[in-house]
């Protein structure tokens, strides 16, 4: 299956994607995060809703036999370009946890009784899961992702290399959430001339990296 169709992208909405890009926005329906969020949160049960300029996301989770409510805001800055990375930053606040008075187990009773440390929600995320590899920190109440590095974009170099060359030149520069979608302002030469030279260098030298290297290393 198309992976747009997986998103609920159709082509009449990649055209207008595409048209509003050459204005420096992008409007993508809250619709379709909300869309996302579902088939991504398993067993919990999550809802997105606008809090300008950021989002505002409650949901449910059963974790150590007890339900756990939550809510927090997440606001987002733009894309930082750097290299080879692509990073957002993003940061969580208003952190809201609660569960039934007759909720059983320890995790349960820490949040009953204030345990849980809620004005540092980045470092609480970090000490209870494993984290993913594109997220390069989570610290305080801080979380910062690189794009490169999420699977689907870091497990092929030739992608890798194109999207970093492509958006060396056009980039998300703010992101703000509105009543009804998600906006995305762009900007030219996010990092500069010189790391969209440098990105475009290391486009144009892939091929013959990989026809030298094909294995990782020289060629006999």
């Amino acid at each position: 299956m198309n992976s747009t169709r997986k998103i609920g992208l159709e082509p009449a909405q990649m055209l207008r994607l595409a048209a509003e890009a050459f204005r420096g926005r992008i409007s993508i329906p809250l619709s379709l995060l909300r869309e996302w969020a579902a088939r991504m949160s398993g067993k919990a049960t999550i809802s997105l809703e606008p809090s300008s300029p950021g989002l505002r996301v409650r949901g449910e989770a059963r974790a150590l036999g007890a339900l756990v409510s939550f809510g927090l805001r997440v606001d987002a800055e733009g894309v930082h370009v750097k290299g080879d990375e692509r990073t957002i930053r993003f940061t969580l606040s208003e952190v809201e946890l609660s569960t039934p008075d007759d909720a059983p187990g320890p995790l349960a009773d820490a949040i009953r009784g204030g345990a849980i440390d809620t004005r540092n929600p980045a470092t609480l995320l970090g000490n209870m899961i494993s984290l993913p590899d594109f997220i390069v920190e989570a610290e305080g109440r801080t979380v910062v992702i690189d794009l490169m590095r999420i699977p689907a974009l870091a497990k092929d170099q030739r992608v890798h290399t194109a999207i970093a060359a492509a958006t060396s030149y056009l980039c998300i520069k703010d992101i703000r959430v509105s009543e009804g979608s998600i906006d995305l302002s762009l900007a030219l030469l996010p990092g500069g001339p010189k790391e969209a030279a440098l990105s475009t260098a290391r486009a144009a030298l892939m091929p013959a990296v990989r026809y030298l290297w094909p294995s990782g290393g020289p060629r006999a």
